[in-house]
């Protein structure tokens, strides 16, 4: 990864602790650069691999996600604890040997161990494949023309390996063969603008889609997440490890805790894993998933908080109390 690093910084990118924070753009650019296309190396990324003639039998009992029903393509899901929580996400890719989970690049390694252990008496390897791949994202509603005039095709593999993945309605993901990294890269770059990843990581947030950290791992329960949102748990595919935790509280249960989208004035975006506190209630008000700044003095978040939480005027992220203003998430149908 560091000759990666080291190619993107020699093109102007600002690399720092391995992601790309910024090839020169700031939070205020953010509005326009999301009206055009932009291209992000998604360094935060890696890859489990999971080969044999049982993987697709494996991942239908150990994930959310129907892979008996699958359109060709990708699928979102998650794997959980006996307990129901989430211990990671993944966007499923087949291959012709398997498939390939697009995962936080910190969750792989503990997800492939915690997985492993359920497959002893089952035909599948399971492997890190993060090095093999770089994974670049496209978005903006030029990407799609970007992509059809640089090849690539969401869900036909390319010439040079790439695999072209729909993200949303204006993002695809690209995994790409390290060795072709180089080559594909400046191929969409005389298209699209290469950006820092943190642009690619709001855009999730305005989409409510989650990404998970090893201090977030393990915490939530899929709705929790609004998993279901997005189509990445099933409630009519047959048992998975947690399973029964997650129909209980589909059904029967009413839940305590729920995603939220917020805008914080601070100057510093909360960690993954910040306990965020409010001022009427001497129990935690939630837990911060992902921020970005967007400004000198703002950000936006996703946060899992208490019932109720939301409708306080300041919460405490850690450095004392700040404005939040409680933004709208995307309906299951704008999630397709």
């Amino acid at each position: 990864m560091e000759d990666w690093s080291q190619f993107l910084g020699s093109l102007g990118a600002r690399v720092v602790d391995g992601q790309v924070a910024s090839f020169g753009e700031a939070p205020a650019d953010y509005p326009a650069l999301l009206e055009t296309g932009v291209l992000c190396a998604l360094n935060d990324l890696g890859v489990l691999e999971v080969t044999g003639p049982q993987s697709r039998n494996f991942l239908q009992g150990q994930t959310t996600a129907d892979f008996t029903a699958a359109a060709p393509g990708a699928l979102r899901g998650a794997c959980c604890t006996p307990q129901g929580r989430v211990f990671t996400l993944f966007t499923a890719v087949a291959t012709a040997q398997g498939y390939l989970l697009v995962m936080p690049r910190a969750l792989v390694e503990s997800s492939r161990a915690t997985l492993a252990r359920y497959a002893a008496l089952s035909r599948v390897n399971l492997e890190d494949a993060s090095t093999a791949y770089r994974i670049l994202g496209a978005a903006g509603p030029e990407c799609g023309a970007i992509l059809t005039a640089t090849g690539l095709v969401a869900g036909d593999p390319a010439a040079d390996g790439t695999l072209t993945v729909r993200h949303d309605a204006d993002r695809h993901l690209l995994l790409v063969p390290a060795a072709a990294a180089p080559a594909r890269w400046q191929s969409l770059a005389t298209r699209a603008r290469p950006v820092g990843a943190p642009l690619w990581h709001l855009a999730d947030i305005r989409a409510g889609i989650v990404n998970l950290a090893p201090e977030t791992r393990e915490q939530f329960l899929p709705q929790m997440l609004d998993l279901h949102q997005h189509g990445a748990v099933s409630f009519t595919k047959g048992c998975y490890t947690g399973q029964e935790v997650v129909a209980r509280s589909q059904y029967r249960g009413k839940l305590k805790r729920h995603l939220q989208r917020l805008a914080i004035a601070t100057a510093r975006a909360p960690r993954p894993g910040t306990e965020i506190r409010s001022p009427d209630s001497p129990q935690a008000a939630g837990t911060v998933l992902e921020a970005v700044a967007t400004g000198a003095d703002h950000c936006e978040a996703l946060a899992v908080l208490r019932a109720g939480a939301e409708a306080n005027a300041a919460l405490d992220f850690g450095n004392g109390p700040r404005p939040i203003e409680v933004l709208p998430l995307p309906t299951a149908a704008a999630c397709g």
